[in-house]
């Protein structure tokens, strides 16, 4: 599909004069339905928006025709568009620093609408259907005209609100009052004619002087958009000469002592992290049923998830609550044996299932076991939820670790982190930088390291070198979910690894874990930041 290029701009004509001929009921316009599928303070879930003008905005500015609360901090005050094109409708992109999608696809100039498409603004912002009414429902006349009156008040005249405000209730008032003396005196109706001319003068001055304030303001906001955008290129600018004079460093070094390494691979090399990542294998998992365990999964039947950990420099082994509890992230309704044994395990809390672990160091040799209860996870965020009956009609529960339906909370995608102390009392030189994990910059570099699928490991081969993978953050600080988000760059395997950025002394420091992909996008990932296990 080939995107549209003509450029959008407000009018008078998209506006108050498709307004007017919707509030005469001009024979053949039609409208359109905003669904809103998210509460905000202007408008609850399940509401239905009719639309009977030719250009609206959707953001967070007061002249937005549909405008969402400070709450939604990823929806820009001048968001998006919806314009008439011909017969048909468009969206507009017009936010440059937060993303439109339609349907789930990003939306980079315009896009042209199709009856049930979904909007939404921004990754985890507000989502909207679009609804056309068929047949003659869909008629602008099918609607009312105190309703059209309404909708006019609301869509034509909120970009002008102060002026048009009055000249609204004029109009209504000039009507009523009009017809009353257009019966009784006629000599009155004269006079009218010239007091509502001089009305109407005074309007369109106002008028004029409503509009010249909403260009100036429109372009401080932009010129202050530019200066943003300016001062963030510089900060990151600053840091990527800071971490490239860092990268020269080592591989000098390296140089030195006949090594090869460039850019991210020669801070790796030479500071040698790698030792300290851990290829995490599920060596068994039981349920427990009156203190008697009983093999779901064991090493001859490999059925056992893989992941990534690593050791910090306080002792602690880390990695994804995911590759540790990897029987909350199966299908609930799925028929293999732990499926079923976790949906018994959320519904008889006197059945608990424990996983037992193997974790390697490809590169020292070193090797650690430990059994699921062995790690601190925070389950505060875990919600019951009841997903069918047995065959006597009784409740059937799953424990949902993760967003699995709307509504839930969205920083239950911040809780997939897990650690250990029961390391023998070893140590690892890995630091965290706690303090950088929660201050990342939009565009900074950021390097995972991890096992992808077993790769290198499960062949037999020991001696592999934990697989770098380079990604690059979207947003600045933590989402709204309390996660980093960055660019898709890490397979199945890399779960529980560290994420690595370099600090101000050109050192590697751990700022997430590698966690789960948005199922809403394939062109994110979330990372838990390393902050949330201090």
């Amino acid at each position: 599909m080939a995107q549209t290029t003509q450029q959008y701009r407000r009018s008078l004509a998209g506006s108050i004069g498709a307004g007017m001929k919707s509030v005469m009921g001009a024979g053949g316009r039609r409208y359109y339905v905003l669904e809103h599928k998210v509460s905000s303070k202007y408008h609850k879930a399940g509401e239905n928006q009719m639309i009977i003008v030719d250009q609206i905005e959707l953001g967070r500015a007061p002249s937005c025709q549909v405008r969402f609360d400070e709450s939604f901090t990823t929806v820009s005050r001048r968001h998006a568009a919806i314009v008439k094109d011909g017969d048909n409708w468009k969206l507009v992109q017009l936010s440059k620093t937060n993303s439109t999608y339609l349907n789930g696809h990003r939306v980079e100039t315009e896009w042209y609408l199709q009856n049930g498409d979904e909007i939404q603004l921004s990754t985890n912002g507000p989502r909207m259907g679009f609804i056309v009414p068929e047949g003659n429902k869909g008629l602008v006349k099918s609607i009312g005209l105190t309703s059209r009156l309404n909708l006019f008040r609301k869509q034509a005249l909120r970009p002008y609100k102060t002026a048009i405000t009055t000249l609204a209730c004029l109009l209504v008032l000039c009507i009523g009052v009009g017809g009353y003396f257009l019966i009784k005196q006629q000599n009155m109706i004269t006079q009218y004619r010239t007091d509502n001319i001089a009305l109407i003068n005074d309007f369109n001055t106002k008028l004029e002087a409503q509009v010249e304030k909403n260009r100036q303001d429109s372009i401080a906001r932009e010129e202050e958009n530019l200066r943003q955008q300016q001062e963030h290129e510089a900060e990151i600018a600053a840091l990527r000469e800071e971490q490239n004079r860092a990268i020269r460093a080592a591989e000098e070094r390296l140089r030195r002592i006949g090594g090869t390494s460039k850019g991210f691979d020669a801070l790796l090399a030479e500071q040698n992290v790698s030792k300290d990542v851990y290829y995490l294998q599920t060596a068994k998992v039981v349920y427990i049923v009156d203190g008697e365990e009983n093999t779901i999964m064991n090493g001859e039947q490999p059925y056992g998830w893989s992941g990534t950990g690593f050791l910090l420099n306080d002792g602690r082994f880390v990695t994804a609550r995911h590759c540790i509890e990897g029987w909350l992230y199966t299908s609930p309704v799925a028929d293999d044996m732990v499926s079923a044994v976790t949906r018994a395990a959320s519904t008889n809390p006197n059945i608990k299932i424990k996983a037992y672990f193997v974790a390697i160091s490809t590169m020292s040799g070193n090797q650690f076991t430990f059994t699921s209860d062995d790690f601190v996870i925070n389950h505060s965020l875990d919600q019951i939820a009841q997903i069918g009956t047995d065959e006597n009609g009784n409740p059937v529960n799953w424990q949902f670790s993760w967003p699995a339906v709307d509504g839930m909370n969205e920083k239950m995608w911040a809780t997939d982190w897990a650690y250990t102390t029961n390391t023998n009392g070893k140590h690892g030189q890995i630091e965290a930088d706690f303090n950088l994990s929660r201050n990342l910059m939009p565009m900074q570099d950021l390097v995972a390291l991890g096992f992808p699928k077993g790769i290198g490991v499960l062949d037999g081969n020991e001696d592999v070198e934990p697989i770098p993978s380079k990604l690059t953050t979207s947003r600045k600080g933590l989402a709204s979910n309390g996660c980093i988000l960055h660019s898709r760059g890490t397979d199945h395997g890399n779960s529980g690894g560290p994420i690595f950025a370099v600090n101000s002394e050109g050192k590697l420091t751990v700022v997430g874990i590698v966690s789960r992909g948005d199922i809403r996008t394939e062109e994110h990932n979330w990372a838990v930041p390393i902050c949330n296990i201090q």
